[in-house]
């Protein structure tokens, strides 16, 4: 049984996954859901013991005993990375022969290219001799490595992004059911991926939601923070105080000793003032309008 309790991994600038925890049995599969191709290689990498752990811890037991802790050293023994992007998938300019050997060749010391043709004949993939990789369309590529990762002694594998070869579930899990529930040798598998299909039954888990701030520290990624109704609602009284702090910046202050009534009424009377200097002019010439209509007559 794998149990994977709280474990992360801190990049450089952020955590290269976020806090993840999931149990699967022996003989099952689990998916995984993981957003981006780091996460789901790092997440992978720290799985099979190649990537230092920056907390929890990973538990491990066979058969029906009780899981406990293993060590990154035991746990990269028992366990495999499988076709993981740019880490063990193969180049698009290899011969699919020539990736065989080099595969196999991890199990069994000596291992040449004429046992790597025989080996793809008794498993029927002779088809696939002489073939380049990228001349392998999707379902070729998942008969391919699941018949390597068969033959690997492993107890746990890891495949990193399946999905990528067929984008329908029920197309790549059967491989890899059949791997877990091999009767000679049950095997723990785990599939990462960026999706988890709604009919998928089975065991599943989420990389947790979790950001990481400048000074390395986890926080509640935003989306976690704005579930929480209590930090939104607020109460009679502090919607009041809010009320009153509102009011009060709005106030504005006198600039002038001078009350603001004196201040009107003075306006009031430059404004009469102005008035009666237009209602003099106005009388003023309408006289001379008259003055000059009499001195004509």
């Amino acid at each position: 049984m794998l149990r994977v309790d709280n474990i992360w991994a801190k990049g450089r600038h952020h955590a290269l996954f976020g806090r993840t925890s999931f149990s699967v049995n022996q003989g099952e599969v689990i998916i995984i859901q993981a957003d981006s191709q780091m996460e789901r290689t790092s997440l992978g990498l720290a799985l099979t013991g190649r990537l230092p752990l920056s907390g929890g811890e990973i538990f491990w037991s066979v058969g029906n005993g009780e899981p406990q802790p293993i060590s990154m050293k035991k746990l990269r023994r028992i366990s495999d990375i499988v076709d993981s992007p740019d880490v063990t998938a193969p180049e698009q300019h290899m011969r699919v022969h020539d990736y065989v050997s080099e595969m196999l060749s991890y199990n069994l010391p000596i291992f040449g290219r004429s046992r790597a043709g025989r080996w793809l004949k008794e498993r029927g993939l002779e088809d696939l001799d002489g073939l380049w990789m990228d001349e392998l369309d999707g379902e070729m590529n998942i008969e391919l490595i699941t018949a390597l990762a068969q033959s690997s002694p492993s107890d746990l594998l890891v495949f990193d992004t399946p999905s990528r070869h067929l984008n329908h579930t029920r197309m790549w899990l059967p491989f890899l059911e059949e791997l877990a529930g091999d009767e000679e040798h049950p095997r723990t598998v785990v599939a990462i991926v960026p999706h988890i299909s709604e009919s998928w039954r089975g065991a599943r888990a989420v990389v947790g939601s979790v950001h990481m701030n400048q000074d390395g520290e986890f926080e509640l990624a935003e989306e976690s923070v704005e579930e929480q109704p209590e930090t939104e609602e607020l109460t009679e009284t502090e919607a009041l105080i809010d009320v009153i702090e509102v009011r009060e910046v709005e106030e504005i202050p006198l600039t002038s000793s001078i009350p603001l009534t004196l201040a009107a009424s003075g306006t009031s009377g430059a404004v009469q003032t102005a008035e009666s200097k237009t209602n003099n002019q106005k009388t003023g010439n309408q006289k001379t309008v008259a003055q000059k209509t009499a001195e004509k007559e």
